[in-house]
């Protein structure tokens, strides 16, 4: 027998909110002290839950081509700013981010 057309499309509604929710689902973040964690070397997942959620995140793409993150357990952090150990305020955080397989510091050409 035939899924319903409408039981199919929920369900793949339901699989493509998994990883936002796997987001929300998490421990909960949080920044020791108003102090910056480091995160670079990390799953972006992880770096997200080391952080206060109300701390503005600002992703940047390690290969310089302005890719966007739309599954954050398929990217890590390369490097942040500010560094591990600085003050937080209320400045903006920037995490270079390649997706997982990929290597830290090599730009696509051409």
């Amino acid at each position: 027998m035939k899924k319903p057309l409408k039981t199919a499309t929920n369900t793949a509604l339901a699989l493509a909110a998994l990883p936002l929710t796997a987001l929300a689902l998490a421990a909960p973040a949080h920044a020791d002290d108003g102090v910056m964690p480091k995160v670079s070397g990390k799953g972006l997942v992880s770096a997200y839950q080391a952080l206060d959620y109300s701390t503005h995140v600002q992703l940047k793409d390690g290969r310089g081509t302005s890719r966007h993150v739309l599954w954050p357990g398929s990217w890590k952090v390369c490097e942040q700013q500010p560094a591990p150990g600085a003050r937080l305020g209320h400045q903006k955080i920037t995490l270079t981010v390649v997706k997982t397989h990929e290597q830290c510091g090599t730009h696509a050409t051409g």
